[in-house]
């Protein structure tokens, strides 16, 4: 296994090399850990600073959203959380972190590694195919559009209505692996950095990346103009990827179709169906027809 710092020399390299703030100065290295999101929840806990950036090589219980499972082999995937104590942040904007998390890799996928990444909401970072076929086939559905996931979002914390609390943003983003060192697919095959780019990419270069880009969007969540420039941004993106489309989500056990309207201000899905506009907080999208 290839370690992330096999020395203290490497580890002050890094922190030397961040272009942020405060995002990843403070560092909790683990070769092995159960869960980095336990991790840096029970920091929080204990008072740890804004910014403690927790990561290991290899997770034995790493989790996503609803309770499933991360699999990665050891050293091949980014897995990490971050410590958010912002200030000023509105209880409403909470439903955004994982949002902007997810713009964050994004950006930084393409600009780093020229994979034509995205946010799919409300958490997984994916690449989208336009396509009926083999992706769409091995989806479980002939949908127009299907994804491969390349990453997921865990966000765990607590917001006060008065803008106290923390949130743990918990990342786990596919980098090095090869085909039959992914994990059997489940409703959207999984693929890699190195399986979909040209490019040779180092797992610190793409974490500092995201770190730089996330600080960014955290920012922007405090303040109105940004905060709502970096709405309609997401807006966009996933309008232009939906546009034309019905969406098909997973909901309180029913399977519902409507077109994508865009976001409220809590970061809820809102979808027109069969003419009635609905918001969707909790809910998965399993494809586009």
């Amino acid at each position: 296994m290839d370690a992330l710092f096999p020395n203290p020399a490497a580890l002050e390299s890094f922190r030397a090399g961040l272009k942020t703030r405060a995002l990843g100065h403070a560092v909790d290295y683990r070769a092995e850990a159960g869960s980095t999101n336990d991790l840096c929840l029970e920091a929080a806990r204990g008072g740890a600073a804004h910014g403690l950036l927790v990561i290991a090589d290899a997770q034995t219980s790493g989790r996503g959203r609803r309770g499933r499972t991360w699999q990665a082999p050891a050293g091949k995937a980014l897995l990490f959380s971050v410590l958010c104590r912002i200030e000023n942040l509105r209880a409403e904007r909470l439903g955004w972190v994982a949002l902007a998390a997810g713009q964050a890799c994004a950006e930084a996928l393409r600009d780093l590694a020229g994979v034509a990444a995205q946010p799919k909401w409300p958490n997984d970072v994916v690449l989208l195919a336009h396509a009926p076929g083999e992706l769409a086939a091995q989806a479980g559905a002939p949908a127009a559009i299907a994804w491969k996931k390349l990453g997921g979002i865990l966000c765990e914390g607590v917001i006060a209505d008065a803008g106290g609390g923390f949130v743990v943003v918990g990342i786990g983003l596919n980098v090095l692996q090869e085909p039959h060192e992914l994990p059997p697919q489940a409703k959207a095959p999984p693929t890699s950095v190195r399986i979909e780019s040209a490019r040779a990419i180092e797992r610190l270069a793409l974490l500092s990346g995201v770190l730089a880009r996330l600080e960014v969007r955290l920012d922007a969540l405090r303040d109105e103009t940004e905060f709502a420039f970096q709405r309609r941004e997401l807006e966009e993106v996933l309008r232009d990827a939906w546009s034309g489309y019905a969406l098909r989500v997973s909901a309180n056990g029913r399977e519902i179709d409507g077109r994508f309207e865009g976001l409220d201000e809590f970061g809820r899905l809102r979808l027109n169906c069969a003419g009635v506009s609905q918001l969707f907080a909790d809910a998965e999208i399993l494809g586009a027809w």
